[in-house]
């Protein structure tokens, strides 16, 4: 916990605002994911199966379950448990209830004008009866003209989206030799003879036959076995002409298909099942298998499930410019073939004849809960190496009785570029509900500012990770905060975790953990979290964030802050018996008198908050200055020598001559034993912009912008303090730079942020002769020495910075992580008590004097 409190006394919190340098996305791993559903004997869901009762199998191999998530609907209303999600202490999407998603896809160019309608009237009594408030819908024709209507809960919006719908299909077109239905065409490239020689006979009576060469006579002869050579020409240009419509009518499926599956990719980025439900009379299949694979295949990547309408009227229609000899029967039969298909290879229904009960049918397919099993598994070398392809696998279940429903393969996304992995982000962003496919848990801690009229805020998260596959993986993380009132951005952020290793051999799964503070005015805040691991799988949570105001006139008291000797600013306190409880809480004040006689009351509590098992009672801590009052830093160790392992409650209460002013409260979860000591890490590498933009950074620019009034460096140290130090760098490259602090330090800085650092180390070396009394210059100078590799003169740097100013917590930090660095934790030690002399009440210097003695 006082680590992190050292660390943002640094600004060593990894992360980039927005506005700064953008993320640096990494190539990844892959995990492919099945949506299944199983159900016992008596068709009911069953709802604790285990990930070694699965097996899956590709080309004759079993794939291990590496990823195994049960999804299902909430029990209570969908607001009553959003709300519970978003206000919890530790929000994670594990919490998050999830709606239905819905596609509704109108095949345009294979629905005959008018047979929309009854679709219509079914999809629109459908959003105002059977959408719910936690479901979305989505509408498009395909292809248009016509609505594109991503994700929306706006019923209003989407009902009027369906007036846009039109039908544009012909069974019967016209030709040069008279009119020939589609059905037909297929059957006469078939080799149809019967079909043939009806065409003629009926082309003849059109008088289509005089075009094709042949007369009646000739015609009846041809059927009769007596055709001359006449009959050769005009069977000849028949299936010419045949052909031309096939090629035609395949080439308006295929643009559909296309089409199709470009829908379906481009809402993939939106987690969880989709119920894609698709009005269509069918079209002919003969020539589009690599179409229809490839719409399979992009139903699997997005976790789509199609459920296809047959809107085919079973009688002939009364507009047809002739009654078709064909059975109207055998070509539906044909048509629909391509929808049955896609409904079996994405675990789907399709509805036949659906023009009359479309309403029913999705009634049933709304009332179908939302219960299935997620289940991930590593793809074969095959799939990896022919990404896009689609690959078929087999999911059966070994328990007793139980049946599974699960799709018939899956196909890789090509390689995403950063492009594409940023457009990923921002429509999760976006996106109607929390993303579930990464379990994401994070919590916030609210403390006070130093910049007038802001609180700070720092935020905690662990996000469950696949485990190094290469080094140097890693996953990405943005976070944006909204204002509750307006939706205004306030404040956001990205950033990359590294790839936990793995806990144990063959584990494919661990836990990233990443923190990051920001500063936002007193206020109701909604923010959204998001994590997307290198394959592709992303997870993100909401959370309500309500900033008290901390610089009031009154006392004011910041969030309880847990901690322990292993773990600092968790998620999810956990403490053992044998180390005991370490925390912290912060009051704060205008006047240095108004701190005077608080008392600290710490006590653990049964999770029903009628037992106390523990208690600590002491003063506050002696207040110092701090931002634009005082501060009473408090830390705390509670003993847990005796309590029972378990979940618990910390309950710190502040009093003032008996008066309450303020209580707190945190879950933390006891284990038995005691930790080990274990090698301290070194300080996560902190970039040279977020150094220089961080606190102790701004204060050296104000500095420097001080010490320039009236100079003709005045405008160069204007140009640091906004950030533009490309042009800092510019002005102070004429050769009188070369003396004086003010440029000198500004040419250290520059160079600094630039990562020349034995640049940046000459310079403020110069600077520091002009100034010698400047711990600040010290600090920097420490820095850049220790990036250009020279440890030890950056030893002597920040020394130097330590006794200029004995109060730089920085400075005596830094010190101990050279030692470290060096491999000298005994002249750490040294380093760390002789800051304690000076500054006896810092939390950071104590803990970090714990952690290296291994206490």
């Amino acid at each position: 916990m006082a680590v992190l409190l050292a660390a943002l006394s640094l600004g060593s919190l990894s992360f980039r605002v927005s506005g700064q340098e953008p993320v640096v996305f990494r190539s990844g791993v892959d995990l492919v994911r099945l949506d299944i559903r199983v159900v016992d004997a008596a068709g009911r869901p069953i709802t604790d199966l285990r990930p070694e009762e699965i097996t899956i199998t590709e080309r004759g191999q079993t794939r291990p379950a590496l990823f195994f998530q049960r999804v299902t609907e909430p029990t209570e209303t969908y607001v009553d448990a959003a709300m519970r999600a978003v206000t919890a202490e530790v929000t994670s999407n594990d919490a998050f209830p999830r709606g239905h998603l819905y596609i509704l896809i109108f095949d345009q160019a294979h629905i005959t004008p008018g047979n929309e309608q009854r679709a219509r009237l079914a999809a629109e009594a459908f959003i105002r009866q059977r959408v719910r408030p936690s479901d979305r819908v989505a509408i498009h024709a395909v292809p248009g003209p016509g609505p594109r209507l991503g994700f929306t809960a706006d019923r209003t919006r989407a009902i009027e989206a369906l007036s846009g719908i039109r039908g544009s299909y012909q069974r019967v077109v016209t030709t040069v030799f008279g009119t020939m239905g589609l059905f037909e065409a297929h059957r006469i490239l078939q080799g149809d003879e019967k079909l043939i020689m009806d065409t003629f006979d009926r082309l003849t009576r059109e008088g289509g036959g005089d075009l094709l060469g042949i007369s009646m006579g000739a015609a009846g002869a041809g059927r009769g076995g007596g055709a001359g050579e006449d009959m050769t020409t005009a069977r000849r240009l028949l299936t010419e002409n045949a052909r031309t419509i096939v090629n035609q009518s395949d080439a308006e499926s295929r643009q559909f298909l296309q089409r199709l599956a470009d829908v379906i990719v481009g809402l993939g980025d939106i987690e969880g099942r989709k119920s894609v439900v698709l009005f269509s009379e069918g079209f002919f299949q003969d020539n589009l298998a690599r179409e229809l694979e490839a719409v399979a295949a992009a139903a699997a990547q997005t976790y789509s499930v199609f459920y296809t309408f047959d809107l085919n009227q079973r009688g002939p229609p009364v507009n047809e410019a002739y009654a078709s000899n064909t059975t109207l029967a055998t070509e539906i039969q044909s048509r629909i073939a391509p929808l049955g298909t896609l409904a079996v290879e994405t675990d789907g229904m399709m509805v036949l004849d659906a023009s009359g009960r479309s309403g029913e049918a999705l009634n049933q397919m709304a009332d179908q809960a939302q219960d299935y099993y997620l289940v991930g598994f590593t793809p074969s070398d095959d799939a990896r190496a022919q990404r896009g392809q689609y690959q078929r696998v087999t999911v059966t279940v070994s328990r007793p009785g139980a049946r599974v429903s699960a799709r018939t393969g899956y196909s890789l996304r090509a390689d995403a570029t950063p492009a594409d992995r940023q457009r990923s982000i921002n429509t999760v962003l976006g996106a109607p509900f929390v993303q579930q496919g990464l379990q994401v848990d994070y919590t916030t801690y609210v403390l006070k500012s130093d910049q007038p009229g802001h609180q700070r805020v720092v935020l905690s998260l662990a996000a469950q990770l696949p485990v190094q596959s290469t080094p140097g993986a890693y996953a990405d993380v943005v976070f944006v905060a909204r204002d509750l009132r307006d939706g205004r951005v306030v404040a956001s952020g990205t950033d990359t975790i590294a790839l936990p290793e793995a806990a144990r051999a063959g584990a494919a799964l661990g836990t990233g953990h990443w923190r990051v503070q920001f500063s936002v005015p007193a206020g109701q805040y909604l923010m959204r979290t998001v994590v997307r691991e290198p394959g592709g799988l992303v997870g993100s949570a909401d959370r309500r964030l309500d900033v008290r105001p901390l610089d009031s006139p009154d006392v004011s008291v910041s969030d309880l802050v847990l901690g322990s000797a292993v773990s600092a600013l968790p998620v999810r306190a956990v403490a053992l018996s044998g180390d005991g409880l370490s925390g912290v809480i912060e009051a704060y004040a205008r006047a240095e008198h108004q701190l005077e006689g608080l008392t600290l009351t710490v006590a653990l509590r049964t999770p029903d908050g009628r037992e106390s098992r523990a208690s600590y009672d002491m003063p506050l801590s002696d207040a110092v200055p701090g931002g634009t009052g005082y501060v009473s830093r408090s830390p705390f160790t509670l003993p847990l020598t005796g309590v029972p392992a378990g979940p618990y409650i910390v309950h710190a209460t502040i009093h003032a001559r008996g008066g309450l002013v303020a209580e707190r409260t945190r879950y933390l979860e006891v284990a038995d034993g005691v930790s080990v000591a274990v090698p301290i890490p070194p300080a996560p590498r902190v970039s040279p912009i977020e150094m220089v933009e961080g606190a102790l950074g701004q204060a050296y620019v104000a500095a420097l912008l001080q010490h320039a009034q009236g100079t003709v460096w005045a405008a160069a140290a204007e140009e640091a303090g906004r950030g533009e130090w490309e042009r800092v760098e510019a002005a102070v490259q004429r050769p009188e730079a070369d003396r004086g602090f003010v440029p000198n330090a500004l040419k250290g800085l520059a160079r600094f942020i630039r990562e020349d650092f034995s640049g940046a180390a000459a310079a403020l070396t110069e600077a520091q002769r002009d100034e010698r009394d400047h711990a600040l210059t010290a600090f920097f100078l420490g820095w850049a020495q220790d990036q250009a590799g020279d440890t030890r003169a950056a030893l002597t740097a920040w020394r130097g910075a330590a006794h200029l100013d004995p109060s730089l917590v920085s400075a005596h930090l830094a010190l101990a992580e050279g030692y470290l660095k060096l491999r000298e934790p005994a002249l750490a030690i040294q380093a760390l008590r002789a800051g304690l002399a000076a500054l006896p009440g810092s939390p950071e210097l104590r803990l970090k004097l714990q952690q290296i003695e291994g206490r």
